[in-house]
């Protein structure tokens, strides 16, 4: 009998709703995605795409987004336009990421309202238009989205009337009241220049340390320079160091070129050249043009590394293709010498007039004399073929530089 009144309130319990198997979150959502419901395809997608609860899945991540977009969901529209504009779970194509970004858009997701402006501010995938692009920050700030208001009065700030620049300080305001860290630091770097504000070092820093202490890398390199030149704060080599390490921690290559220019220099901190090589070759390969600059000419000189002739020309060389100047013209002497490369006075040439224009008036004339001893070992029809090719550079970059202006 004792064993019949176990075995029935065995039974009795095993039959009561409350004790039946309780479905996971995720098994809710993957029932409903099932279901075809379009809130839980764009929360599965998201679970799949960044591996919560699940084997991370970029494939099916873009598969449900896909469900959901045809569904209606914006936000899966955006997300499969981020998928295809990186190559993530789908083949890359930029083309189609700018048809959902825009289908996106239209259905009123403002992180697709961004994206779309700055592809259009960039050049990337579309005719560069700045225009448009700020017409897209500005509706996305409109429906009030951070980032679409930290863009918009970034870009404002470029302006030199009166009217926008105020729009300008009005939007990043906004941004910063909704703890926007970047556009503590843009406030601040207009408080520092003085744009569309009155200049205010004091101001421009509290700015700073806010931005900083939010997280944001450049805030912290600008604090930490703030701190080494006493400029709206006091003077304080330690405080301006652990700024700038906390900076160049989080990849900020203005930071690694400070650190750099430092520990060459031995002010702030003891001279040491094998730190500042580390520093500049850490910013330099994360494509620092004057970064670059300084591991050419330290590989080249054995200063802070060992010397090496090769290295020396191809950071050179990348430096000078970025513009900087000062690399231009010791390319031109590494083509004349044959360092690093096999000697070339026609290229010699070439970067030694590129960077007698580029750089600064009080070293031009030298750089013109620099230009010209290695011109008398050109042709002449050579020359002019250098300086047809040089100007063909200008207008080149000119375009790329103004287009949709």
């Amino acid at each position: 009998m004792i064993s019949l009144v176990a075995l029935v309130l065995a039974g009795s319990l095993a039959l009561r709703p409350n004790d039946a198997p309780q479905r996971t979150p995720l098994e809710q959502i993957a029932a409903q995605a099932e279901a075809g419901e379009a809130d839980a395809l764009f929360k599965l997608a998201v679970a799949y795409q960044r591996g919560r609860g699940v084997k991370e899945d970029d494939a099916r991540a873009a598969v449900l987004y896909r469900q959901a977009a045809e569904k209606g969901d914006a936000r899966a529209m955006a997300n499969l336009g981020v998928m295809y504009s990186r190559g993530e779970g789908v083949p890359h194509d930029d083309t189609v990421a700018l048809d959902w970004y825009r289908k996106a858009a239209d259905a009123g997701s403002a992180k697709a309202m961004v994206m779309l402006g700055t592809r259009c501010a960039q050049g990337q995938g579309v005719e560069k238009n700045p225009a448009e692009a700020l017409a897209w920050y500005r509706k996305a700030a409109e429906k009030g989205d951070e980032t679409g208001m930290y863009l918009l009065g970034t870009a404002l700030l470029r302006s030199t009337a009166r009217a926008e620049l105020a729009d300008a300080h009005r939007w990043l305001r906004a941004a910063a009241d909704a703890g926007h860290a970047p556009a503590f630091t843009a406030i601040g770097t207009a408080l520092l220049n003085g744009t569309g504000v009155e200049a205010d070092h004091t101001e421009a820093v509290r700015h700073f340390r806010i931005a900083a202490e939010l997280g944001d890398a450049t805030a912290m390199a600008n604090l930490g320079i703030a701190h080494l030149e006493g400029t709206g704060v006091a003077r304080s080599s330690d405080e301006g160091v652990r700024w700038l390490t906390r900076a160049a921690a989080l990849d900020d290559t203005l930071a690694m070129v400070a650190l750099g220019d430092i520990h060459r220099n031995g002010i702030h901190v003891d001279a040491d050249l094998e730190s500042a090589f580390a520093w500049y070759e850490r910013a330099a390969n994360l494509g620092h043009p004057e970064a670059m600059a300084h591991c050419g000419a330290m590989y080249g000189d054995g200063k802070g590394t060992r010397k090496n002739g090769d290295k020396a020309f191809d950071w050179t060389q990348k430096a000078a293709r970025a513009g900087v100047a000062e690399a231009m013209l010791n390319l031109a002497a590494m083509y004349r010498d044959g360092i690093g490369t096999d000697p070339n006075q026609a290229e010699a040439y070439f970067w030694a007039r590129a960077g007698a224009e580029k750089i600064d008036a009080a070293r031009r004339d030298g750089a013109e004399r620099f230009a010209r001893k290695i011109g008398e070992q050109v042709t002449f029809q050579r020359r002019l073929a250098i300086q047809k090719r040089a100007i063909q550079k200008r207008a080149s970059d000119f375009v790329v530089t103004h287009a949709g202006d």
